[in-house]
């Protein structure tokens, strides 16, 4: 009995040393020139915290921000179907990686038949029965170039990229609802100052009426004002669109409805805890964003493929074999003389395919360079958007800053003209100059807010913060 399995055994203990074999080329990282960061004030980052390890919840302040990052990490279609993506690899990986192994079935039937008395070698009709059951292997590959586990490491590469291609895709939907909250946000406030500002101006054209029949103005100044206030009018209806717009976005992206029992909000200029993200080292920051990595797997689940493509111009060896027993009477099935053994192995070794392996194995290096080309791309795209957020993070902080001088300067400016205006001193059109410098003034202070909040959102996603809800103790 030992006898008939030492056969069996040797083989699988082979397969198990053999299947180690690779031959896949080594892989190697490529090297990505990139430079340094641009250097801003007060980027010194000893204490603070990266944006990888900072949860979301501890840089966001707005208690309904959070509640709509919350909702869309849990309702966005493209977040799951960037999981369902993952489940789906994995599914493929086990699949992959199980023709590592040799699969033993178990299997059992039975036979009954009537044989006819012509056909028959006794010269009499009779009646056959026949029993078996038996366990066996089926075309188990011996894996002796690795064409196997080449396919295996390749799955299983796959599956780590499309994980982090999943990080990739939530790290971007909570930089993308808190951008399009902010825009919600901010055009409510253009729609209040446009609103506030025809007031003004409607209040204003009462007076220029009354001068106008006293005689004291021309015509020319009621045109004027009515002018302003259609103008006014056309500005609440633009913000008004533009917040009608960005509650739409935020409903696609939170994936339902916006609800109506949403927590209390804080002003726009409180939108963040009071923390600076510090830049680290390009190769620190790059390496570990997802879409880096996920793009670096990717390599390596290319360079894994050539190493299947190189196998396929080698003999490949299957096994076949099985042991059960057999018998005409299903009392004896399980006797030890009807015990049936069998063993088959096969070789097969590719002679003409006119070229097809060449062509695979071509085709292997190319796509190699192709994941090469991409994972480059990755990296510097990347360095762009890091350098491109920690340029603006400064410069737009001093813009604001300015802007909100100006502000207050136009502000001061249109109060004592109109003061004077009402006292006879200064003209309806001297006014109207400094109202409308004033009304500028403040439409741009909103959008340059509303770009500091954005850029402020986006350094948090390019520096790879997101992936955390609450930071870790100790960091």
């Amino acid at each position: 009995m030992k006898q008939h399995f030492k056969p069996a055994v040797t083989a699988c203990v082979a397969a198990v040393t053999l299947a180690a074999c690779s031959m896949a080329p080594q892989y190697r990282q490529p090297q990505v020139t990139t430079g340094d960061f641009p250097a801003v004030q007060n980027a010194h980052s000893v204490g603070r915290v990266a944006a990888q390890d900072l949860g979301w919840r501890d840089y966001f302040a707005d208690a309904r921000l959070k509640h709509f990052i919350e909702l869309a990490l849990t309702n966005n279609r493209d977040l799951r179907v960037a999981a369902l993506n993952v489940d789906a690899v994995r599914a493929q990986y086990a699949i992959q990686r199980a023709d590592r192994l040799p699969s033993v079935a178990a299997s059992g039937g039975a036979n009954k038949a009537r044989i006819a008395q012509d056909l028959s070698a006794l010269g009499q009709s009779y009646i056959t029965e026949s029993y078996n059951v038996g366990m066996g292997v089926a075309a188990f590959e011996l894996d002796l170039f690795g064409r196997v586990k080449s396919l295996s490491n390749a799955a299983l590469n796959n599956y780590f990229a499309q994980q982090h291609t999943r990080d990739a895709t939530q790290i971007s939907l909570i930089a993308t609802v808190a951008k399009a909250y902010f825009g919600e946000r901010s055009a409510q406030e253009r729609m209040d100052l446009a609103e506030q500002t025809l007031k003004s101006r409607e209040e204003s054209k009462k007076l220029t009426d009354l001068k106008f029949k006293a005689g004291v103005i021309s015509a020319v100044d009621v045109r004027v004002a009515e002018t302003q206030i259609e103008a006014a009018r056309a500005d609440y209806a633009a913000a008004e669109q533009a917040r009608n717009q960005a509650r739409t976005a935020l409903a696609l992206l939170i994936g339902q409805p916006i609800p109506e029992d949403l927590p209390a909000t804080l002003p726009l200029d409180q939108q963040f805890v009071d923390v600076e993200l510090p830049a680290g080292l390009p190769s620190e920051v790059l390496l570990r964003r997802p879409d880096v990595q996920a793009g670096e797997f990717a390599l390596k689940a290319a360079n894994a493929n050539i190493g299947a493509a190189r196998a396929a111009f080698f003999p490949r060896i299957t096994l076949t074999g099985s042991v059960g027993s057999g018998s005409t009477e299903l009392g004896n099935l399980f006797m030890g003389i009807n015990r049936t053994w069998s063993f088959a192995p096969q070789i097969s070794l590719p002679i003409f395919t006119w070229g097809a392996n060449k062509a695979n194995l071509d085709l292997s290096h190319v796509r190699k360079n192709i994941a090469v080309a991409q994972y480059e791309k990755a990296v510097q795209s990347a360095f762009k958007d890091v350098a491109d957020a920690l340029g603006a993070r400064d410069t737009l902080q001093r813009q604001y800053d300015a802007q909100q001088r100006s502000a207050k300067a136009t502000a001061e400016r249109y109060r004592l003209v109109d003061m004077r205006f009402k006292h006879g001193i200064a003209s309806s059109l001297e006014r109207l100059d400094a109202e409308r410098d004033h009304y500028g003034a403040r439409q741009a202070l909103l959008a340059t807010r509303l770009t500091v909040l954005e850029n402020r959102a986006d350094l948090y996603k390019v520096l790879g913060g997101g992936l955390k809800a609450e930071t870790a103790v100790g960091e």
